[in-house]
C-alpha cells in the first residue's frame, strides 16, 4: 500500500535553514515540499492557497514572530497541522509540550524529524486543533510578557519593566535602567502599535515613554523627566505633544505614575 503524500511548507527566515530541513524532508520520503517563506506574511497567503498539511514554523522571525502567525490562522480559521522548530529553549517550549504541539530543535536531528512525521501519520487529531491553539496563546498571554525579535534571536519583555524606547531607524533601543537596554528589530512605529495597550505614549517622534515613570514634564525646557528605582532620564519632547500628554491624563486615559502633578506651571 502506497503511502499518501504529505504537502508541507517551511517557514523560516533563514535560506539555509529552510534549504537544510527540505533535504531532511526529502530523506524521510514521501513528503511534497508545496511552498517556503521567509516570513510571516508571506507563509500566510502561501497557506490560504495552498493548503499544507504540515507547516514547519520557526518562532524567531522578523517582524513577526511564528506565534504572530498562528493568531493570523487562527483569525482566519485556518487549520493546519503545524510544527514548532526553534533554535531557543524557553518557557514557550513548556507551553508547546502542555498543548501537545509538535516542536524541534536546531539543529533539526534526522530521526526526530523522521518520529514527528510518523506521529504525524498516526494521530492527525485535527480535531483538536482549535483547542491547541486557545490554550497556547492564553499560556503566553498569561505569562504577561511580549517578544520582541533582536538581531540575534528574541527576548519576551514585561511592559512595565520599560522605561523609555528610542528609535534607531529601522530599529528600536528599549531602557530599562541606565545599565541595560536592548535593540529590537522593529521601528518606533511598530513598538508604539504592540505596546498600546499597556500605560505608553509617543512623547515625539522618536521616544515612548512609560507614563508610570513620568516625573515632570517641562513645555519650557521641552523635555520630560522619568524617573525609576532612583535614576532619572530626561527625554525630549515638542511643547505640543506634552500638552496632548497633560489633557489625555487629566482626562483619565492616564494617571501619571508621580504622586505630585507632572504638569506644575512652567510658563
Amino acid at each position: 500500500m502506497k503511502t499518501e503524500l504529505i504537502k508541507a511548507i517551511i517557514v523560516d527566515d533563514e535560506e539555509e535553514a529552510r534549504d537544510v530541513l527540505e533535504k531532511l524532508l526529502m530523506r524521510v520520503g514521501d513528503i511534497h515540499i508545496i511552498g517556503k517563506a521567509s516570513d510571516a506574511d508571506i507563509a500566510l497567503d502561501m497557506i490560504i492557497k495552498k493548503e499544507p498539511d504540515i507547516v514547519f514554523l520557526d518562532i524567531q522571525m522578523p517582524e513577526k514572530t511564528g506565534f504572530d502567525l498562528i493568531k493570523d490562522l487562527k483569525k482566519f480559521n485556518i487549520k493546519t497541522t503545524v510544527i514548532f522548530v526553534t533554535a531557543y529553549v524557553d518557557f514557550a517550549i513548556n507551553a508547546m509540550k502542555v498543548t501537545a504541539f509538535d516542536y524541534l530543535l536546531k539543529p533539526v536531528a534526522f530521526d526526530e524529524l523522521k518520529e514527528t512525521i510518523l506521529r504525524f501519520r498516526t494521530e492527525k487529531k485535527q480535531e483538536l486543533y482549535e483547542k491547541k491553539v486557545d490554550v497556547l496563546l492564553d499560556m503566553l498571554n498569561k505569562q504577561g510578557k511580549i517578544c520582541f525579535n533582536t538581531r540575534t534571536g528574541y527576548i519576551y519583555i514585561s511592559p512595565e519593566e520599560i522605561v523609555f524606547c528610542s528609535a534607531d531607524v529601522n530599529y528600536t533601543e528599549i531602557y530599562f535602567s541606565k545599565s541595560r537596554k536592548d535593540v529590537v528589530t522593529v521601528n518606533i512605529g511598530k513598538m508604539e502599535e504592540m505596546l498600546q495597550q499597556h500605560r505608553f505614549h509617543r512623547i515625539s517622534r522618536s521616544h515612548l515613554i512609560n507614563i508610570d515613570y513620568l516625573a515632570k514634564a517641562d513645555r519650557k525646557s521641552k523635555t520630560c523627566e522619568l524617573f525609576k528605582d532612583g535614576e532619572k532620564y530626561i527625554i525630549p519632547a515638542p511643547p505640543n505633544q506634552i500638552r496632548i500628554l497633560e489633557s489625555l491624563i487629566h482626562s483619565g486615559k492616564f494617571h501619571s505614575g508621580s504622586p505630585v502633578n507632572p504638569f506644575e506651571s512652567d510658563e
